[in-house]
């Protein structure tokens, strides 16, 4: 009975930690979104200047942002690395998968400090777009990593344990807008380093919608 109680808690804990990861990433582009600044495309362009000047207006905007998306990657290892625990039909996979997000949250928050430093400590505008070229490819690979092939691999490894059918396919579907982002960061082709977003997003709410219901159903049962 203790050992049901307490799986129950760790599924509901999950959901909750998931969709609460994705709602600060969010959040946390909302603000990003009102400062009016995209530093992927001032490297692009070759602005890294104009991008600057417009900086210095928007810190606070940038701190926030900042805040919420170190939050939103540290809840969203946490729910993948407890999801991992849950696919008992293929632990290596879900160990790999664990091990992306986990890697992806260290890397993500050395790229967002990257980026807000430019806000404070900007130097020459050489100097910038090499700080800022590391911090934006740095956030390209977290982000493929953590909503992007660990959603895939937590897919695959989960499916007839925890991962129903549709999120199995939107899984698949994650891993192969990731894949569009490796292709975006090989080419400079911008636009498709972002595509990952709504779905890999997208999944870690619905995958936090499905252990919740997991969690509820079993409390069910147990009365």
């Amino acid at each position: 009975m203790n050992t049901l109680t307490n799986e129950n808690k760790t599924y509901a804990f999950a959901g909750k930690t998931s969709i609460a990861g994705a709602i600060s990433m969010l959040i946390g582009a909302g603000f990003w979104g009102a400062s009016g600044t995209d530093l992927w495309q001032a490297l692009a362009d070759n602005q890294m200047e104009i991008y600057l000047l417009q900086l210095s207006e928007v810190r606070q905007l940038l701190v926030i942002n900042t805040f919420f998306w170190v939050l939103g990657v540290l809840l969203m290892a946490t729910a993948g690395s407890l999801m991992a625990g849950y696919c008992k039909s293929n632990p290596g996979l879900a160990t790999m998968g664990k091990v992306f997000m986990r890697t992806a949250a260290s890397v993500a928050i050395v790229s967002f400090v990257a980026m807000l430093t430019l806000a404070f400590y900007p130097g020459s505008a050489e100097v910038a777009a090499i700080t800022g070229w590391m911090g934006a490819r740095l956030d390209d690979i977290a982000t493929m990593l953590i909503i992007g092939f660990g959603p895939l691999c937590l897919s695959i490894a989960g499916k007839g344990d925890w991962v129903p059918r549709w999120l199995n396919i939107w899984g698949f579907l994650a891993g192969f807008t990731g894949i569009l982002g490796i292709i975006g960061l090989l080419t400079g082709i911008v636009p498709l380093s972002f595509i990952v977003i709504p779905f890999g997003i997208g999944w870690m709410i619905a995958a936090g919608v499905v252990l919740n219901k997991q969690s509820k159903k079993q409390n069910n049962e147990k009365f």
